[in-house]
Formats: C-alpha cells, structure tokens, sequence
C-alpha cells in the first residue's frame, strides 16, 4: 500500500510540474523601420558654426499601429541641439510593429544618429 501512495504522489508531481511549465512556441518579431518615411535629419545651422559633432542614441516607444508615440535621449551626444534635432526628426519615422504569435504589439527600439562636420 505505500509504494502504490508514492508512485502517486510521484505521477502527481510530474502531472503539476508539466502543467505549469510555461511554454517556449512564444514568437517576437521586433519593429521595423519604414526606411521611405525617415528622412534626414537637418544639421543645426549653430551646431554646424560650433562644428558640434557626437553619437546620440535615442530609444523609441513605437505603437502598435507602428506610430512613434515617445523619444528619449538613451545616450547624448553631448549637444541638447543634436540630440533634440535627432530625437524630432525620428518621431517622424514610421514602422512595421513588433508582434507576439503575430499580434502586434507596442515595443521600445532604439536607433543610432551619428552626427559629423565632414
């Protein structure tokens, strides 16, 4: 009679762990960009006078509608002028959403302005 209570009590066990095991099928596909509708940022005509030059990262909230609906500075270029000039000119770009199991879904993606004088 007890080894039929622990083969139970086993049988039980593995019946709740598999139960509870989240699932891994879950697929993500991250936003894309729409390359025809971002378009080049213009150089601040006093940052070019300053010859300001830097990197600005800026991380973008894209809805699912593939909307730009929030910019933050995620790295500065170390010019506010640069990184706003970025940040307005990405809010301009359009996406192809990010999706889980193929709903789309709002996500955050960055991208990268590299500005030079050159």
């Amino acid at each position: 009679m007890r080894l039929k209570i622990i083969t139970i009590s086993i049988a039980v066990s593995l019946l709740i762990g598999a139960c509870s095991t989240p699932s891994n099928n879950v697929i993500t596909t991250r936003a894309k960009t729409k390359p025809s509708t971002c378009g080049r940022p213009a150089y601040p005509r006093a940052s070019l006078v300053a010859k300001e030059t830097g990197v600005v990262d800026v991380s973008l909230h894209i809805s699912k509608e593939g909307r730009v609906i929030e910019t933050k500075i995620a790295s500065s270029s170390g010019h506010k002028r640069l990184d706003s000039t970025a940040a307005q000119a990405m809010r301009a770009c359009e996406f192809v959403p990010a999706t889980v199991n193929g709903v789309a879904v709002d996500s955050w993606e960055k991208m990268r302005w590299i500005w030079r004088t050159e």
